[in-house]
């Protein structure tokens, strides 16, 4: 690197964004709700162990178990879910317990599932007091909005606006606000030692596998949104891109030039076409972030959400809130114009690595 100085790389991956095209939208109207906690869309937030190879979802999805949760959502004994017409293995309600995923009550020998469950009616009900948090926010933003637009279209680079306001606008500001001030993971136990946390199962879903990674490097953040239609050049090559770009904005290392050649991220000479945000539009993105953050917040902790969530703390809601503003904000933004997509979702196929470049962008202090 160009100043000598030992970069320090962490890449944080930050979860996925509900959001869907307009022909998937269509498709989950037609799509009635089962009785399957397996085939509706769950979020899990939480501590994990590392050791075991699993996950929460991927046990909610073995055997029938997504309709044990699904039958047992008020309590219930064994005997209970079999008349339910549910046949299952003691071991699999072990399982379960031992995951968090069910609880057990040994005075009434009931079983009940930890998984906070939102069908079409409380998710109708809940989105639509999302959606009126979500203009007061787009008005709140428009003069914002606008600039951010005409600063992207003068380097040619509206197609980055999605990336820029998902990837730390509406969501990597806001989890390292949830982690340092109201969301902290809870630890391992004894008594809960593959996962401790909580999560939440919604229908109809609409849902498009956005994730975000970001690598910060010195006073640099590298985000780049990842999307399922298009396959990069891998996690360690994207922690030594933002290594390489640190000091002097230039891909300098021949190696990472053809890993990302035709990319659209650097010219020829190796000098970065991607949008950096420096100076007084960096605190204007973190501002913008801060508010979303404030709004997040605040309707998360109004007593009508809290009492249609029916979760434990303020935090569990914001999570929750949180995922859903971001989805209903950019879902606003699509339907206004005001944004487009990064990649075209109605047709994946045709996408390829030059769409890379709209999914990234680097933030400097």
């Amino acid at each position: 690197m160009g100043n000598g100085k030992q970069a320090i790389v962490t890449a944080v991956l930050l979860g996925g964004l509900l959001i869907g095209p307009h022909h998937a939208r269509e498709a989950e109207k037609e799509k009635a709700c089962s009785s399957d906690l397996s085939a509706w869309s769950v979020v899990v937030r939480g501590k994990m162990s590392r050791e075991r190879g699993i996950r929460p979802l991927q046990v909610i999805r073995m055997d029938n178990n997504g309709e044990i949760l699904y039958a047992c959502l008020a309590a219930k004994t064994a005997d209970q879910i079999r008349a339910a017409g549910i046949e299952f293995r003691r071991s699999q309600l072990e399982l379960l317990i031992d995951w968090n995923l069910l609880v057990y009550d040994g005075d009434a020998k009931t079983y009940r599932t930890t998984i906070h469950v939102y069908g079409p009616d409380k998710i109708a009900e809940i989105r639509s007091r999302v959606r009126a948090s979500v203009e007061r926010l787009a008005a709140t933003f428009n003069s914002d909005l606008r600039s951010l637009k005409a600063r992207l279209r003068e380097i040619d680079r509206e197609k980055n606006m999605f990336a820029v306001l998902y990837a730390y606008v509406l969501h990597g500001y806001a989890m390292n606000q949830f982690g340092e001030e109201i969301y902290r993971k809870p630890l391992l136990s004894a008594e809960h030692p593959f996962w401790n946390g909580f999560a939440w199962a919604l229908c109809p879903e609409m849902k498009f596998p956005v994730g975000n990674l970001v690598f910060p490097v010195e006073e640099n953040r590298f985000f780049s949104v990842r999307a399922g239609s298009i396959e990069g050049p891998g996690f360690r090559r994207y922690a030594a891109l933002a290594q390489d770009i640190a000091a002097d904005l230039k891909v300098d290392d021949p190696e990472l030039k053809a890993d990302f050649s035709g990319c659209d991220i650097f010219d020829e000479n190796g000098g970065l076409t991607i949008p950096v945000f420096e100076g007084a539009w960096a605190a204007r993105l973190e501002d913008m972030a801060r508010k979303a953050y404030a709004e997040t917040t605040a309707l998360a902790g109004s007593p009508d959400m809290r009492g249609l969530l029916g979760m434990a703390d303020e935090a569990q809601a914001a999570m929750f809130i949180h995922y859903e503003i971001r989805y209903a904000f950019l879902d606003h933004l699509l339907k206004s114009g005001m944004i487009r997509p990064p990649i075209d979702f109605e047709n994946g196929e045709r996408n390829g690595p030059v769409d890379i470049g709209s999914l990234v962008f680097l933030i400097r202090r």
